[in-house]
């Protein structure tokens, strides 16, 4: 099988070798049996639309609707790995130790003093609590859902009354992607707590605010492919291969 990677990120890298490995072949664009296209947003250029073919085999992260429109017209099979279940509970698990070693080398307390708010409790947010629970860190969950707060535990908020408990926390994480952190509440943060963004855009609370209200605050995505790019190339191999017919 004739493989070609898209980028030269660290994640890109590390695929090319065990797709060597494995026994297929790096291929260019043209002529490639597969394609794997940049993470987490995939694009394509007018070039690589003329180098793919009619039923190319694609392995992509986000698409627009230029990208649908194009794989309907030339028949290309898009394999969205953000889409399934396995490899996001995988990316899930390195994102939040990833997080973790972040704290850790950041925080000014250990973890097994520190009292943590998790905010969100889905894929991230579940692995993220285990985790700091595991080093002793007394974590509050605070989550939208009643079934998510009973799962998560005594100590679990409702998102509307996270506000109540802010000004206890040490250190504070965020994994949902929508703005749960107002102006109001993070003048309840204090000045020793560390704010951790986890989520993506439009991200849970606005950054350059509450650096101004000088808050130790930190945008961290991208985590698995900027701290363990080898375990990140890995988890998409798996997904290839359980997911893309390599012949």
């Amino acid at each position: 099988m004739k493989v070609w990677i898209q980028g030269d990120s660290q994640v890109s890298q590390f695929l090319r070798k065990i797709c060597s490995s494995m026994g297929m072949m790096l291929s260019s664009p043209v002529g490639c049996d597969l394609a794997v296209l940049n993470f987490p947003f995939s694009s394509i250029s007018e070039e690589l639309e003329k180098d793919f073919g009619t039923g190319q085999k694609i392995v992509c992260g986000m698409v627009d609707e230029k990208i649908n429109r194009i794989s309907e017209e030339k028949n290309w099979m898009l394999f969205q790995a953000l889409k399934d279940e396995t490899y996001l509970l995988e990316n899930a698990k390195l994102t939040a130790e990833g997080a973790v070693f972040f704290a850790m080398q950041k925080a000014s307390i250990a973890l097994r003093d520190a009292r943590c708010l998790v905010i969100g409790y889905g894929r991230i947010g579940k692995e993220l609590t285990h985790l700091l629970r595991s080093f002793g860190a007394d974590v509050t969950v605070a989550a939208r859902r009643p079934e998510s707060r009973k799962e998560a535990g005594e100590n679990s908020v409702s998102i509307a009354k996270m506000q109540s408990v802010l000004h206890n926390m040490d250190l504070i994480l965020n994994t949902v992607p929508y703005p749960v952190l107002s102006e109001s509440g993070m003048f309840l943060i204090k000045n020793t707590a560390f704010l951790i963004e986890l989520a993506s855009k439009p991200y849970g609370f606005n950054m350059e605010q509450a650096k101004r209200m000088g808050i130790h605050a930190c945008l961290e995505s991208g985590i698995p492919g900027r701290y363990c790019p080898e375990s990140a190339a890995r988890a998409l191999f798996r997904y290839i291969e359980r997911s893309v017919q390599c012949e």
